[in-house]
């Protein structure tokens, strides 16, 4: 049977009035501060973020894509059918080859190598170039900005950027009376900037073009200890979770926060979750450490994946070491 209640349309006429009727005029009456003249509480917007919650989700956005950017490891191209361990000493062997070149048009040729690769590995061009220079290279990039000035780098004058009323001298530093951009500066900004760029490019082509697991076992092949590559693997596993926890925390504390209290107040309950994060984080540790030592864990590293080197890595290999040789030469030709 169905109940009395449930056949009724709508509600009687008499009765409370509807729940969205009853919101809207506490808004109204919110508005014209009618009802409430005389609270100090400060309400939280709902459409607009903070600057911490924009740094949160942009925090946990970036893990999230670094984890879910092993799709392109399984996509088909040139360096996902590499040998991992071929690949990543062949990438190395090119960054070793770019850290000793000196000029920029020889660096920023492997700079535009590397998008080659990203083109031929299905590796969109826009999604690559964003990942390395939203990063490093643009960091860099304005670390060095002063050695674009004879301030750092004597030389040449190449532009004028302004004048002062006369020269200082503190201790040893000596400030001349007209600040320029010198050729030896724009070279030098120009070198470092193409390094990095090259090197991180690089990096991100091995890292997403190669599962993570795999990358770690391929580092065996360089002899790096056991242990690294047993905390790397670890801290990669649980890195998003402890991001997903300072989340909850933070949306937990905002959806119970009516006001905000004095900075002090603030600053206290900061430390405290700041604790309370790392006392969670050092038991989880120990539960997963328990967890792996009831399995049989007993500090070596056991994979089910085998590799096995074919032809084409042994060209890969040749080829990368006749381009390293080439690059070079020319480069201290020049």
């Amino acid at each position: 049977m169905i109940p009395e209640w449930l056949t009724k349309e709508n509600a009687p006429a008499s009765g409370p009035a509807p729940v969205a009727v009853r919101v809207q005029g506490l808004s109204e009456r919110s508005a014209t501060g009618a009802a409430l003249a005389g609270c100090k509480c400060k309400v939280l917007s709902a459409g607009k973020k903070s600057f911490v919650e924009r740094t949160l989700d942009s925090t946990a956005r970036f893990f999230q894509e670094a984890i879910l950017t092993e799709a392109f490891a399984c996509r088909p191209g040139l360096l996902q059918a590499l040998d991992p361990r071929v690949k990543l000493i062949s990438v190395l062997a090119v960054i070793v080859s770019v850290s000793v070149m000196r000029s920029p048009a020889t660096i920023w040729g492997v700079y535009a190598c590397t998008l080659l690769l990203a083109g031929v590995s299905s590796i969109p061009l826009g999604f690559f170039v964003k990942r390395v220079w939203l990063f490093v290279p643009l960091f860099s990039a304005v670390v060095v900005v002063p050695a674009l000035f004879n301030l750092v780098s004597p030389g040449d004058p190449l532009w004028t950027a302004f004048r002062l009323s006369r020269s200082y001298d503190f201790g040893p530093y000596h400030v001349p009376e007209t600040i320029t951009i010198t050729n030896q500066g724009v070279l030098t900004v120009t070198t470092f900037v193409g390094r990095v760029a090259a090197s991180v490019s690089l990096a991100v082509l091995l890292t997403l073009t190669t599962r993570w697991n795999t990358l770690l076992q391929a580092l065996e092949a360089l002899r790096v200890p056991a242990t690294f590559i047993l905390i790397l693997s670890m801290a990669y596993r649980y890195i998003a979770l402890l991001v997903t926890s300072v989340q909850e925390i933070h949306i937990a504390r905002k959806s119970r926060t009516i006001r905000y209290g004095t900075t002090r107040e603030e600053q206290r309950w900061v430390a405290s979750r700041i604790g309370y994060l790392f006392k969670k984080t050092y038991v989880l540790s120990q539960e997963v450490h328990k967890a792996m030592l009831s399995r049989g864990f007993s500090g070596e590293i056991r994979t089910l994946t085998s590799f096995k080197t074919q032809n084409s890595d042994y060209a890969w290999a040749l080829f990368v070491t006749v381009f390293c040789a080439l690059v070079l030469y020319i480069d201290h030709a020049a």
